[in-house]
């Protein structure tokens, strides 16, 4: 088996449900800014395309400004934000953008944890798996 493991420094976004208008439905156009600058970074980490099974995605979301300082604790469970299915499908379509893999059903395993950081910024961490063929 090979792992690859990556971070990247973009706060995350849940995928909102798409929004219909007289054209068709769309998304709203700042989480397609955050789709198309998380492909961009994706793309910079040149990630080999393999036939990957396993995800396993960290989220870390900062906290809301007016948050007492006596509740802020570095990396503690999100809980209330958003749904963890939401946050991970911006990754896995972003992957599937960026030409790492071939079609998100691919992947069989999932771990996906959401967390609080103290940083003034969020960022994603993620490994990848894949079986090497001999």
């Amino acid at each position: 088996m090979k792992e690859y493991k990556y971070k990247i420094s973009i706060t995350p976004k849940p995928t909102p449900r798409p929004r219909l208008g007289k054209y068709g439905a769309y998304n709203k156009t700042d989480y397609t800014k955050y789709k198309n600058d998380l492909i961009f970074l994706i793309k910079l980490l040149s990630i080999p395309k393999e036939d990957y099974f396993f995800l396993k995605a960290r989220f870390f979301f900062p906290y809301p400004k007016n948050t007492p300082k006596k509740k802020l604790i570095d990396l503690a469970p999100l809980r209330k934000k958003c749904d963890l299915d939401n946050v991970v499908k911006g990754l896995m379509d972003a992957l599937e953008k960026a030409d790492v893999i071939n079609n998100d059903r691919q992947l069989s395993t999932l771990l996906i944890e959401k967390k609080y950081t103290l940083k003034e910024r969020g960022y994603i961490e993620f490994d990848l798996d894949c079986y090497v063929n001999k």
